[in-house]
């Protein structure tokens, strides 16, 4: 089963989150590193106007803050409560100006003249993925850069294919093939992680400690949670523990 984008479902599942997202989210903080790492070639330019979509707690944001001099930062996510934890986060390495733009990023109007638009681990919550893409290429201004990451066919695999609840994930594919049609790809790159724990339970919790909605859109009762259990320790149980697996891509792109 393929889950249901629910933006109000998504916005109540990160916000119960945002006291151990920072702690349970080890995979989304290396990403937002490697992201960063795949921007550091790009001319001084490019980061006077920027919008960074998604930022959450601010795991990108401060990264970004404390390595590029940026001039007019917005930042969007679809939860407002992240405002504060954000801002708080980049109190010493701030923009020069620092403009919060909360809300839905499908239906906002975008900011004017941007020179980059960021985002870590989002794009993968939004409803329509092409549209998103054929929309920037149409308002962004030529030479502006679009450099996000995001997570991929394989991402909690193991969950997944014992409950059959999933994301809609696109390929990197699909993806290169849908900024093709108005960016020039700079760079591209993949990314295979695993995080092992204990016990089901602590997998269970992570997932929802990040914010992940999956969880909550399978219907668990003492009987289902016992028979998860049992499958899950009896399938993928190893010297390192119970598995959760990640696959994500970072990409780098240029308005045509």
């Amino acid at each position: 089963m393929v889950l249901n984008l629910d933006k109000a479902k998504i916005a109540r599942c990160f916000r119960r989150s945002l006291p151990t997202y920072d702690d349970a989210a080890l995979v989304q903080n290396e990403l937002a590193g490697r992201l960063l790492q795949s921007i550091n070639l790009l001319p001084d330019s490019a980061f006077q106007q920027v919008l960074e979509i998604g930022c959450c707690t601010g795991l990108l944001t401060e990264i970004l803050c404390r390595h590029k001099l940026v001039e007019t930062l917005y930042l969007n996510d679809l939860v407002p409560d992240f405002e504060n934890v954000v801002l708080n986060r980049i109190v010493n390495n701030a923009p020069k100006q620092c403009v919060t733009y909360f809300g839905d990023i499908e239906t906002l109007t975008l900011p004017p003249d941007l020179t980059l638009v960021l985002s870590g681990a989002t794009f993968q919550w939004l409803d329509n993925l092409p549209a998103f893409f054929k929309r920037f290429g149409r308002e962004l201004q030529p030479g502006a850069y679009l450099a996000f990451s995001l997570f991929g066919p394989g991402t909690l695999k193991e969950f997944s294919s014992l409950t059959s609840v999933e994301l809609g994930y696109h390929s990197d594919e699909e993806i290169i093939d849908l900024l093709e049609q108005n960016f020039i790809l700079e760079s591209y790159a993949d990314y295979q992680d695993k995080l092992f724990f204990p016990t089901v339970r602590e997998v269970l919790y992570h997932i929802r400690a990040t914010g992940v909605g999956g969880v909550s859109e399978y219907q668990w009762n003492k009987e289902t949670l016992r028979d998860f259990e049992a499958r899950y320790s009896q399938q993928f149980s190893g010297d390192k523990g119970l598995p959760v697996s990640y696959s994500s891509s970072c990409f780098v792109a240029r308005r045509r």
